[in-house]
């Protein structure tokens, strides 16, 4: 490797408190992850033959090696991934682990119970990682299976990505994925759903603002829910400091949600009756009211196989580049488990934000710090900086330089334990399944089938 010194050098105690140096013999039994390529967060510059140092599951130095490697005691582990490029965990803000990607279902569908959806959302993870992701956001389970996996995770039983949980959507009755639970309907009946999220030890309070395409007549481009509705929701999750988003693919609902003081929009799809209106007075609320934006961009949105119900590709792409134009804050989320959209294929999504305008540089912030902060994680993952967890990922190639490099993930580790990578296959050929589902969530929607 070339030896390009770094001014970085940095050790901190592994307490998430950077800043607070300790002497090098207290890192004995510390791993050392080397490769030809380090970036640190989404805005630092490329540090040639990088380091990241790792004891338990912090983060306690990092840098170029030349800088890092005097500091290290002589039983230090090196792991040397060659021609690499280190970068922090990436972050999914939209998957449903409960879900199975490799067949067609709508949420309506008979869910596997106990343990054997226990056994798929460990599959589910195991993939999730496979893809580089450490950090997800499990926007919607039946009853309270998220939580549970989270606790099963965090505790050692299983291994997987690092979870925020939302367990069941609050939804109205007959409404998008009211076969999971969470129906409420009213000012109190909705603040009591949201107190039962609560309750339930929740990271994140999720609400289906408006219908959905895969829950047949739930009316994707309505609001269903009142203003007066959504805030008490918002006003019970933010009196105990949860975040609070909302699937939200009608124009009507995205704007009600913010104007109740959501945190974040799901999909934010612009749909009215018979395709999408992008909205610019709405946008510049967004942007004014700093909400965050997940547009769930993933393998149904690539160009080979376009099934993506919301509207003709063209048009689903230009209004991803007007909220990117407009300033509005975007995170990385990809609603991987729903039918022909597999966790493992993280990075199709990238790639369809590439194409709608994004730079590279912006899809790695919304993929890591920019995901860290809107999730309330910023002083804990996100970057690879001493005091933070040691969520880190190495993929061949630059991506900086190509998004193609996300599709071959090398290293992850979540939390300090390393995955061990399973190959991710190429795409499928789809198409004929495909140009089916586009049609029957369609016309469940009430559109018609042409697009």
């Amino acid at each position: 490797m070339s030896q390009i010194p770094s001014p970085l050098k940095t050790i901190t105690t592994p307490d998430r408190r950077p800043g607070s140096s300790v002497e090098v013999s207290s890192l004995a039994g510390a791993t050392a992850i080397r490769a030809a390529r380090l970036l640190l967060s989404s805005n630092a510059e490329i540090i040639q033959d990088g380091a990241v140092v790792v004891q338990g599951d912090t983060i306690v130095a990092s840098g170029s090696w030349l800088t890092i490697q005097p500091t290290l005691p002589p039983d230090t582990s090196v792991l040397d991934l060659g021609d690499l490029t280190l970068m922090p965990g990436l972050f999914d803000c939209h998957v449903h682990l409960s879900m199975d990607p490799s067949s067609f279902a709508t949420t309506g569908g008979i869910q596997l119970q106990g343990e054997e959806l226990f056994a798929r959302m460990q599959t589910n993870c195991s993939r999730v990682l496979d893809a580089g992701v450490t950090t997800v956001r499990d926007l919607g389970c039946p009853g309270t299976f998220s939580t549970e996996f989270r606790e099963r995770i965090n505790t050692g039983l299983a291994q997987g990505p690092r979870i925020l949980s939302a367990n069941a959507p609050i939804t109205v009755p007959g409404g998008h994925a009211n076969a999971w639970g969470g129906i409420a309907s009213g000012v109190d009946g909705c603040r009591e759903e949201a107190r039962k999220r609560v309750k339930e030890g929740v990271d994140v309070i999720k609400v289906m603002t408006t219908g959905g395409f895969l829950t047949p007549g739930s009316s994707p481009e309505k609001a269903r829910y009142s203003i007066e509705e959504l805030r008490a929701i918002a006003e019970e999750a933010h009196a105990h400091n949860i975040p609070v988003t909302t699937h939200a693919t009608g124009l009507e609902g995205i704007e009600r949600a913010v104007d109740a003081g959501f945190d974040c929009i799901e999909h934010c799809a612009w749909s009215v009756e018979g395709g999408t209106r992008f909205d610019e007075e709405i946008a510049k609320k967004i942007v004014a009211k700093n909400v965050a934006v997940c547009p769930t961009m993933n393998t149904a949105c690539m160009e080979k196989d376009y099934f993506c119900p919301w509207d003709a590709r063209e048009h689903v792409l230009k209004n991803l580049s007007r909220l990117r134009q407009h300033g509005v804050r975007m995170i990385v989320g990809t609603d991987n488990g729903i039918g022909l959209c597999p966790f493992e294929r993280y990075a199709d999504g990238l790639s369809v934000l590439i194409e709608a305008g994004y730079t590279l540089r912006e899809v790695i912030a919304s993929a890591t710090d920019q995901a860290s902060d809107v999730c309330g994680l910023a002083s804990v993952t996100g970057k690879l900086l001493p005091g933070m967890s040691a969520d880190i990922v190495a993929f061949a190639g630059n991506p900086l330089e190509s998004v193609e490099a996300f599709q071959n993930p090398r290293f992850v580790m979540a939390r300090g334990r390393q995955h061990k990578l399973k190959p991710i296959p190429p795409p499928a050929d789809n198409s004929e399944m495909a140009d089916l589902i586009s049609k029957l969530l369609r016309k469940g929607a009430g559109l018609s089938s042409a697009k």
